[in-house]
């Protein structure tokens, strides 16, 4: 096999997925575990600390997992002086020793809240102890609590209480960015609004979601994927389009999910899909399964170190369609440097039917020779002057890394 000339990520995760301390650079996207898509809101502090544990055992943290999140569901309401509390079952014990766990574990942990007063969970799931638990009105002291006096490094605000009280998008997410900042921590700040918010958020946020909630389903990963193809304008390096937490380690047949009866899984070729167009369209990445019960083929997908390296690399960029036929598309961006010779390439069937593509180095400004490797299968593909040619399944993808003679600069 000839060696791709990876980024250093690729390099250091080829053989071990060993990373060194501090590899990371805060502006990539956020990796790590989230408990709603596996748990809604009956989490506990057991559960929490049980994925955490895993994630180390796993060695998914040595690749770049870190942020181990807690979703909607450990609130027990407010005292009689407005101070928030955490739900006497689920986390009796609070949650600075859960944060404390997980720091100790050389992870970082991640909250959630809402920007109304009431919680998703506590409008649509039942879950009253949320009624009241939003922010809206705590702004200053919740995130003195989760921040400063707790230890949390990242916050999902949701925005169903938000919409509940019809409160302006921007001006809501703006007052809570401030109040964040207003601890002097770093925070990651993710705003979920499930739709892209417009160029605003970027100046205030990590990262915001472009969609409603993602199923485990091929209809939803596949609508979800459009609504982002063409998004690459408004990503840039330390802030992304989110689209939603990864439904990997769910196949056809063996997801038992009684709450969301659409919940019929993936077949692995849909997980590839999946997992290796979030990668190309640099969203960030968050493992939503029960951890403790991740198929092995799925830990090889999620911790491939040349899939990872289109996610992590140091550019920030999104993908971008760079041609379209019916439901066959071509996708690209820059791999090393931006306008270099080096891209990666996502041949990406939406179709139900088998598609060949022919794919013109020059639609990809790139001349020959190229050299062509796939990500996935880990492997050379060989050396071509003009096409690339692959026979790509129904809701399958292939993906590549090439590194052409030379670069056509159309700027």
């Amino acid at each position: 096999m000839v060696e791709p000339k990876m980024n250093k990520l690729g390099i250091l995760t080829l053989s071990l997925f060993t990373v060194i301390p501090g590899l990371f650079a805060v502006e990539t996207p956020t990796m790590g575990w989230s408990s709603w898509n596996a748990y809604r809101v009956n989490i506990s502090e057991d559960i929490i600390k049980k994925a955490a544990d895993m994630v180390v055992e796993l060695g998914l943290d040595k690749v770049g997992y870190v942020y181990i999140n807690t979703d909607d569901g450990f609130f027990g309401g407010r005292d009689e002086k407005g101070n928030l509390k955490t739900h006497p079952k689920r986390f009796p014990n609070g949650l600075k020793g859960l944060v404390d766990h997980i720091h100790g574990l050389g992870l970082k942990a991640g909250i959630y809240s809402d920007g109304g007063e009431n919680t998703c969970g506590s409008i649509w799931g039942g879950d009253t102890p949320g009624r009241g638990a939003g922010l809206y009105g705590h702004d200053t002291a919740d995130c003195q609590l989760h921040f400063k006096d707790i230890g949390f490094d990242f916050i999902k605000v949701d925005y169903c209480g938000g919409t509940a009280l019809e409160l302006d998008e921007r001006d809501r997410y703006s007052e809570i960015a401030a109040a964040i900042r207003a601890t002097g921590r770093e925070v990651r700040f993710n705003i979920c609004r499930w739709a892209f918010p417009g160029v605003w958020g970027a100046d205030i946020a990590e990262s915001w979601r472009t969609t409603g909630d993602i199923r485990a389903n091929w209809p939803s990963v596949r609508d979800i994927i459009a609504e982002n193809l063409y998004l690459s304008p408004y990503a840039r390096l330390g802030h992304y389009n989110d689209m939603d937490m990864l439904q990997v380690g769910r196949y056809v047949g063996e997801v038992k999910n009684p709450i969301c009866k659409e919940d019929t899984g993936l077949t692995y070729v849909e997980e590839v899909t999946h997992f290796g167009m979030w990668c190309m369209l640099s969203s960030p990445l968050l493992i939503g399964c029960d951890v403790r019960a991740l198929p092995l083929s799925t830990k090889e997908l999620v911790t491939n170190p040349f899939l990872l390296a289109m996610n992590q690399n140091d550019l920030g960029v999104q993908g971008y369609v760079a041609r379209r036929e019916g439901e066959a598309y071509v996708l690209t961006k820059d791999a090393d440097t931006r306008f270099g010779t080096a891209r990666f390439v996502a041949l990406y069937n939406a179709g139900d039917e088998v598609r060949d593509f022919k794919v013109s180095f020059a639609d990809l400004d790139l001349e020959g020779p190229v050299q062509t490797f796939d990500l996935v299968e880990r492997a050379d593909v060989g050396v071509f002057e003009r096409f690339l040619t692959a026979s790509v399944p129904a809701h399958g993808t292939r993906f590549y890394r090439l590194d052409a003679a030379r670069r056509v600069d159309r700027r």
